[in-house]
């Protein structure tokens, strides 16, 4: 990392860094991507083939190389050609639209009701770990959801009490760089054999030392007792009361602000295009950051290629699930939760999953309608599709 310089307030970093152009993802990578596989020392750096493939999707994206569909006014026979999205989860533009359809699937499950927001962290030592075999990342839900399913199996047995919860993965920070954690939307409810019980008090210590222990025991049986142990043995010396687990109660108004926190950076690309500065002469590229410590704006200026490696170590796996549901949530259901009510009337899902279509998406967050003829304001009529 490069620190050139830190601010208090955005006004004072927009003040020192005037924004005089817009940059891109995809005109970076559009610029550098060939060149960074050909030229940057990646040595340390596995490229994968997802990452390869999604990189290129994302280039690509509504261009006429990924086909497009006509659309022609039936009054003034004007034309529109709208060119095919590329789809990776790599892609900002892409990405947005992701984010709501998975925020919209999460609302029509949920059971109306409070819930807490939870972030279960490690060590940065476990970091690379993950890095070295990402099947590892399993781990960190199995480890979160066997924490809080023991913790309620033992305390309420008699009454067979389950709650429901959803974990997301991230593997990034602020900065952006390689930093596994999960957060966690979990009830402050719970169902059982006699109904539904309320739940708002879990015990900080259990959670730090039980997730830290089931988490290292899974690492220590997939890695080996000889060479992981040392590792083990270190942790456990330096983080004695656990890892931290961050589990303030119900910080959110409703449900549908946790959701939009937890899901802010699932859908799309770690980092936001709004935050590039510059790139200048020499290839590299200047961005800030909020950091999290303290609050203040940091600035960095690290090479464009050192930039791309940073970003892609993030691409998710193929077919990876970065969202999955736990407890009365899981597929195989509580036999009470049906009878629950949820945060969205089925009858109404319909309309909102409408609202992810890509002209209702334009309609309702920039006013603009892309089938409105400009020529006479005539709704225009699909022609043909070409892929």
């Amino acid at each position: 990392m490069s620190i050139i310089n830190t601010f208090k307030t955005s006004d004072d970093l927009y003040k020192a860094y005037p924004k005089t152009k817009y940059f891109t993802l995809k005109d970076i990578f559009s610029d550098f991507w060939y060149d960074f596989l050909e030229y940057a020392d990646n040595h340390n750096l596995t490229i994968r083939n997802v990452v390869k493939v999604d990189v290129e999707r994302m280039m690509l994206c509504k261009t006429i190389h990924l086909g497009c569909s006509t659309y022609r006014c039936p009054e003034c026979n004007n034309t529109l050609r709208v060119f095919n999205t590329c789809k990776s989860r790599f892609c900002n533009s892409c990405g947005v639209k992701y984010a709501k359809q998975r925020a919209l699937n999460i609302e029509s499950k949920l059971i109306s009701g409070t819930h807490r927001h939870l972030v279960f962290t490690i060590s940065d030592i476990l970091w690379p770990l993950f890095l070295e075999d990402r099947k590892r990342l399993n781990f960190m839900f199995e480890a979160v959801s066997k924490t809080l399913l023991s913790w309620y199996k033992e305390k309420y047995k008699d009454k067979n009490l389950t709650p429901g919860f959803i974990l997301t993965l991230h593997t990034f920070g602020r900065d952006d760089k390689w930093n596994v954690h999960i957060h966690c939307l979990l009830s402050e409810f719970a169902l059982g054999n006699t109904g539904e019980k309320k739940m708002d008090f879990i015990p900080f210590d259990m959670l730090r030392k039980r997730f830290q222990k089931i988490l290292l025991d899974l690492l220590e049986n997939d890695i080996g007792k000889s060479k992981f142990r040392p590792i083990k043995n270190k942790i456990y010396s330096k983080y004695n009361n656990g890892f931290y687990v961050r589990a303030k109660k119900n910080e959110f108004p409703n449900s549908k602000k946790a959701i939009s926190y937890i899901l802010r950076y699932c859908g799309r690309p770690c980092f936001a295009q709004y935050r590039i500065i510059d790139i200048d002469e020499d290839n590299f590229i200047s961005f800030w950051h909020q950091r999290h410590e303290d609050d203040l704006f940091v600035v960095e200026r690290i090479h464009i290629f050192e930039f791309i490696a940073r970003l892609i170590r993030h691409i998710p796996d193929r077919n990876f699930k970065t969202i999955r549901y736990y407890g009365f949530y899981a597929s195989k259901k509580h036999k009470l939760y049906d009878a629950c009510k949820k945060l969205i009337d089925k009858a109404k899902l319909p309309f909102y999953r409408s609202l992810t279509k890509w002209r209702n998406l334009l309609i309702t967050s920039f006013n603009i309608d892309p089938l409105k003829c400009p020529n006479c304001g005539t709704i225009m009529d699909f022609v043909y599709a070409f892929t």
